[in-house]
């Protein structure tokens, strides 16, 4: 490759990286409140996927309940996005920090009910939702930005991330990192998205405890990966048409599933 290539494709990447980061690609027509509405339909629908493949007939097909399984992995990197957004544009940090760490206060009874072994001392206190990892990604972002020297604002963060891990939230430290990935880098849409790639890949690995092999690439890392593109090349950051429910639906229907899912099945 001669330097005038080289040049050429360097100017395309600023180039569409500017547009992504412009919302002018025509591809990016998903609004704020679709894309919440997409990510809390496939995550119920996974997290309720073993319960309806044993109550019915028509789910009783290995190959749908794998797909069921797997769609709900579209959730979380939305849920991480939206955190790194809300905190730049919501109007009062403190009050979203407050309202964040209520519901997942709220979400923590269902979030037990539902789990695999009810709710027992061990669910109720360290097994957390991921409702609290988004809080702590919370307060690792305003730790990040706060007024304090960069020491002790890295050291906030890194209490951040302590407490998750210690209260073993879903996605914990990795969590944490997906949002603040995603804050950093939310003006380089895509050198976000390419470390972004190398984040998840890292995080299921933690998650996992070793190397994904092709079942985790396909149950993991795909839906992961496709929540990635959305995100980047289809998201219009734009509100919908109801963003006062929406933002409120959200934080209803979180600890509603789980009590569903533990009252109807």
């Amino acid at each position: 490759m001669d330097g005038k290539e080289e040049s050429n494709n360097q100017g395309s990447w600023a180039v569409l990286e500017q547009r992504l980061r412009e919302r002018t690609v025509p591809t990016q027509i998903i609004n704020r409140d679709l894309l919440k509405y997409i990510a809390l339909v496939l995550m119920t629908v996974g997290h309720w996927a073993f319960d309806l493949y044993k109550s019915f007939e028509w789910f009783q097909v290995k190959s749908l309940l794998q797909i069921a399984l797997a769609v709900q992995f579209f959730a979380p990197p939305v849920f991480f996005f939206f955190i790194a957004e809300g905190y730049h544009y919501t109007k009062s940090k403190e009050k979203y920090a407050v309202r964040l760490f209520v519901f997942a206060l709220i979400t923590q009874v269902p979030h037990a009910l539902a789990g695999p072994d009810g709710l027992t001392a061990q669910s109720l206190f360290l097994q957390w939702s991921v409702l609290m990892t988004l809080f702590l990604g919370l307060m690792a972002l305003i730790a990040l930005h706060g007024p304090w020297k960069l020491p002790l604002r890295l050291l906030a963060v890194a209490a951040c991330m302590g407490v998750s891990y210690l209260l073993k939230t879903e996605w914990k430290v990795s969590g944490i990192c997906i949002i603040l990935l995603f804050d950093l880098l939310r003006r380089r849409p895509l050198l976000r998205f390419c470390l972004y790639i190398l984040l998840v890949y890292a995080a299921i690995i933690m998650e996992i405890g070793g190397l994904p092999g092709m079942r985790d690439f396909w149950r993991y890392l795909v839906p992961m990966y496709c929540a990635g593109i959305v995100i980047t090349f289809f998201y219009s950051g734009k509100r919908g048409h109801f963003p006062a429910f929406s933002k409120y639906f959200f934080y209803v229907w979180y600890p509603l599933h789980l009590f569903l899912k533990w009252l109807i099945f």
